[in-house]
């Protein structure tokens, strides 16, 4: 499985495409600049090709575009069963799609649960709930080659994702980011800002120091 790296623009998140038998894009920005995300991404594989689209966490800055990619790739959506429920349900509080003068439209998602392995062909991807910033962010972990897509549980250089938010909460993310830190982690890559290859332990030691020395 080899991970492209598609940097987000502005509030966007970065989106990333885990490309192998069976390709899946994790998360997809606003929707903002969905049509240059997806123009990149189809120089890597065929659009048609991804069968999976799976959302790190509800937030509008990764699941805005959804429904665009949705149509461009044909693609089923799965976020965690956490949040899952009440979007189905037509709960969009959690989303903040306010906070960027937007209004996010029920969109059709299959919910993800905890522990849940997604073959991607030479790969498997495990779905590990990580919450704190959301109260179903989760981190997909390739085990054998000791890589994990975060979202925004952790960023690179000593940051972690918000716990003000609807939803939100600090004890949860720093069990969270200890979680992580007892794994055999390599490379991260994180929901905005640059991912890490190789020294993932020092970007969480970081993380973890920032909390615990009062943020």
């Amino acid at each position: 499985m080899k991970v492209h790296y598609i940097a987000g623009v502005g509030y966007d998140c970065n989106v990333y495409l885990l490309d192998d038998e069976d390709p899946v894009v994790v998360d997809t920005g606003t929707g903002m600049f969905a049509d240059a995300a997806l123009d990149e991404l189809s120089r890597i594989v065929p659009l048609k090709k991804v069968g999976r689209i799976v959302l790190t966490h509800c937030h509008y800055d990764h699941m805005g575009g959804a429904a665009r990619f949705q149509k461009a790739t044909g693609a089923k959506v799965y976020l965690h069963e956490a949040e899952a429920g009440p979007l189905m349900a037509g709960d969009m509080s959690l989303a903040i799609s306010d906070m960027f003068g937007q209004k996010l439209r029920q969109l059709e998602v299959e919910p993800l649960k905890t522990g849940q392995k997604l073959k991607t062909g030479s790969s498997e991807l495990e779905v590990l709930h990580s919450p704190g910033h959301s109260p179903g962010s989760i981190v997909l972990h390739e085990k054998a080659s000791g890589t994990a897509v975060v979202g925004d549980t952790v960023f690179c250089d000593g940051g972690v994702g918000r716990w003000d938010l609807p939803g939100g909460d600090l004890g949860q993310l720093m069990s969270s980011l200890k979680r992580l830190g007892t794994m055999e982690l390599k490379n991260l890559y994180p929901g905005h800002g640059p991912y890490a290859e190789g020294d993932a332990p020092q970007h969480l030691r970081l993380a973890a120091k920032y909390i615990e020395e009062g943020y």
